[in-house]
């Protein structure tokens, strides 16, 4: 694929074919072992177009005092503003880790995708950028993302079609296309 950067823009009514999300794990599709037992049986909720999906897995993080650390204790960091929005950085932030996780999260289902039709992508990268964007004196405020993916040894076709199938299949790239399922609690 040559160094231009395609930009795959969707608004939530579109829609890519194939499956609801690429599985418990790349690795787990690619060799077909599949994790031993299920999750927690839990109400099924309906998909936008009808049918349902099933809960695989649950990450859990908490944000206090500066710092935001998931449950298991993997992943505990100092979360300060950047010095571009006043802050005194120094520290990551909310957009770094969005922008990992879905570079993460679009990588493996390029993999995903990329076994599938046995093509070879050890040599692939992701690259994602977040920008937090304002409109007016109010607080309105929204978050782009722009993904750029090279693929060394693909043709460029070929890669073209291995992008878009899995933008059609990262759960990130869904969550953006389609708006995500958000519910707010009050404890």
């Amino acid at each position: 694929m040559s160094e231009e950067i395609r930009r795959f823009t969707h608004f939530p009514s579109d829609r890519a074919p194939g499956p609801d999300y690429s599985g418990p794990g790349v690795e787990a599709e690619l060799t077909g072992r599949m994790p031993e037992g299920r999750p927690a049986e839990r109400p099924e909720r309906p998909e936008r177009g009808g049918g349902s999906y099933d809960d695989l897995y649950t990450a859990r993080a908490s944000s206090a005092l500066g710092k935001v650390a998931s449950d298991d204790g993997m992943l505990d960091v100092r979360i300060k503003a950047p010095g571009e929005l006043g802050g005194p950085g120094g520290a990551t932030n909310p957009e770094q880790l969005l922008a990992a996780a879905y570079a993460s999260c679009f990588h493996n289902s390029l993999t995903l995708v990329a076994g599938r039709q046995g093509v070879r992508t050890s040599d692939a990268t992701v690259d994602t950028a977040v920008t937090l964007r304002k409109r007016g004196t109010a607080d309105d405020y929204t978050i782009t993302t722009d993904l750029t993916v090279r693929l060394p040894g693909v043709e460029p076709e070929a890669a073209r079609r291995l992008v878009e199938q899995a933008h059609g299949e990262c759960p990130y790239s869904r969550a953006f296309m389609q708006g995500a399922e958000v519910h707010v609690h009050l404890a």
